[in-house]
């Protein structure tokens, strides 16, 4: 009997959580279709704006060019007005009318000239008129072109309001644009949950209205019921047998007991592990030390005899000094591994090692099918850096380029630009891929971040510390006919000293 009850309030509980799920769900659905209907509205109110304000523009041009004769040049105007249709397709008419005349005649014969000769004789100076037309389809500009403060031309423009309201991007389901004159006396009550504003123009009053025939209250789809259904049964079943089973405490307690087990194992491990790399040490030293000891010996003995052979002896020595140099290399390999080693500066040809890089990148070049090539200006420019180090850099950068390009439609280049500006010497890498975005842009040089699918994230991080070690910079940035551009910044050896290297 306890149990029926138990099971009883189980049920009840997953009923109703699993209608919460489901009101939960229709309110983040509404919400989240709501915030996309205004933000559609934003972005389309954004263009409709920069669209109408091109209709000044094309008043004004046509405008002045009316003036610019007497007659107008009705030919040039014709002219203009066909370019300006042909990129503009939702200017669907350009007329030119001659008020002067009775009845007013229109020069081009694409608009009524008589209601364009209305609204221009209602026009106050070189004011905008605008009026609907075909039941709020298409829109008439007229404006006035004065000389000397009376014209007898009138501009009329005719726009399609379907292509003015059209989107770049594709709109929410459900979305519906209406885009009309805002007439006065003519107010009108908005649908709830949709988005209006007025077009940002002073000489087109515009209201955009954004609704959308999506339900208020959404219904969840199958899966989601189907999913909701699943996790509410299961979750009822859990707690039933968790009810069931006071035993899970137990086995809980008995698994953190092991938990605590394997941590003291894993560490046991490690410990074990560093024993092992300091054998792995000991064992390195032990062959040059052992040979150093048995040169020793041997060369004390040869010492000793009274007719020792010179030629012997000198290769006990030269041994020692071996065997020694390789101990050296050993603990200067382990020193450079645990800590930051000085790098060794010299003075390095910018020109000469963006050479090296060229060929030794040679293989991957021709790999991706791309051209690696150096490029200078002459001017040879020397800094002071670890050449190795240095190189590393380019060549990190050279590598990235050509992975950047490898794949790609077309001419596939990489060029390593040297040169100099003012006091620095300046090495370019640039490409002719897809560039940064701007997210890689904006991380681009920190440790971990990569846009490659098998990338650690630390190679142009490594470079930047490089760079910064000779008081160099290193920036990256989209070129302007496509691809990246990584320079290299280091300060240049001053005249003096670039002669002193070259003797």
């Amino acid at each position: 009997m306890l149990r029926r009850s138990r099971r009883a309030a189980i049920l009840v509980a997953g009923l109703v959580v699993f209608g919460l799920a489901c009101a939960a769900y229709a309110l983040n659905r509404r919400s989240h279709d709501a915030a996309a209907l205004e933000e559609a509205g934003r972005t389309l109110h954004r263009l409709i704006s920069q669209r109408v304000d091109q209709h000044d523009a094309h008043l004004t041009s046509l405008s002045a060019l009316v003036q610019a004769a007497e007659p107008a040049p009705i030919a040039t105007v014709e002219q203009v007005a066909a370019s300006i249709i042909r990129f503009y397709p939702r200017i669907v008419g350009i007329d030119v009318v001659d008020l002067a005349l009775d009845p007013p005649r229109p020069l081009l014969d694409t608009a009524d000239p008589a209601v364009v000769a209305e609204e221009a004789r209602q026009a106050v100076g070189s004011n905008l008129r605008t009026r609907s037309l075909d039941g709020g389809n298409r829109l008439l500009l007229v404006k006035r072109a004065l000389t000397d403060g009376v014209g007898h031309y009138a501009l009329a423009l005719v726009i399609d309001m379907n292509r003015l309201s059209a989107s770049d991007t594709p709109l929410p389901e459900g979305a519906v644009v209406q885009l009309r004159l805002i007439e006065p006396g003519n107010a009108t009550a908005e649908p709830a949950g949709a988005f209006s504003a007025d077009i940002a123009s002073r000489t087109q009053p515009l209201r955009l209205t954004l609704t959308t025939s999506a339900p208020n209250w959404p219904l969840p789809p199958l899966g989601f019921l189907a999913l909701a259904g699943l996790v509410v049964a299961l979750a009822a079943l859990l707690i039933d047998r968790l009810l069931e089973a006071r035993s899970a405490a137990q086995e809980a307690a008995r698994k953190a007991v092991l938990a605590e087990q394997d941590a003291r194992l894993a560490h046991a491990g490690r410990v074990n592990a560093m024993g092992e790399l300091a054998s792995g040490i000991a064992h390195e030293l032990t062959q040059p030390l052992t040979a150093i000891l048995g040169q020793a010996q041997a060369g004390r003995r040869l010492l000793a005899q009274p007719d020792a052979d010179q030629a012997v002896l000198a290769g006990a020595f030269e041994a020692i000094v071996r065997n020694a140099r390789r101990a050296g290399d050993i603990l200067g390999r382990l020193r450079a591994w645990i800590s930051k080693s000085e790098p060794a500066v010299e003075t390095v040809d910018l020109t000469e090692l963006a050479g090296e890089v060229v060929h030794l990148l040679a293989t991957n070049a021709r790999s991706a099918g791309a051209t690696l090539r150096v490029g200078d200006d002459g001017s040879k420019p020397l800094v002071r850096a670890d050449r190795v180090q240095l190189e590393q850099v380019v060549f990190n950068l050279a590598r990235n380029g050509l992975e950047a390009v490898e794949g790609r439609d077309g001419e596939r280049n990489v060029i390593i630009e040297v040169g100099t500006q003012g006091n620095d010497a300046v090495l370019a890498v640039s490409d002719n891929g897809p560039g940064l975005s701007p997210e890689a842009q904006a991380r681009l040089f920190e440790p971990f971040f990569t846009t490659k699918p098998a990338g650690l994230g630390l190679g142009l991080a490594l470079c930047v510390r490089l760079v910064e070690r000779f008081d160099g910079a290193l920036a990256a940035e989209n070129a302007a006919a496509g691809g990246a551009v990584f320079r290299v910044r280091l300060p240049r050896i001053a005249g003096e000293a670039r002669k002193e290297a070259a003797e």
